[in-house]
């Protein structure tokens, strides 16, 4: 079973507790879920951005997802053009 406490803050600035009350209304969260929230998301630290080879991969649909590093689309192929 997962223990929980309590934290009590005290001396809040009230321009800082109307932000983080705005910022729960606006997320649908009870002050105090929102407050977990944000005090969770500072503690993990920023998320890492995504490396660019990682999104194009990702961009492709699996079938056409290969490991030699060449992306290969064959139904889109055209034959040259003519030039009589």
């Amino acid at each position: 079973m997962l223990a929980v406490t309590d934290l009590l803050i005290r001396k809040i600035d009230p321009k800082l507790k109307r932000e983080l009350e705005k910022r729960a209304r606006a997320s649908g969260r009870s002050l105090s879920e929102e407050t977990k929230a944000v005090l969770g998301e500072a503690v993990r630290g920023p998320v890492p951005p995504v490396k660019m080879g990682t999104l194009i991969f990702s961009l492709l649909e699996e079938e056409y997802r290969g490991d030699d590093l060449v992306f290969e689309r064959n139904d889109l192929v055209r034959p040259p053009p003519t030039f009589e």
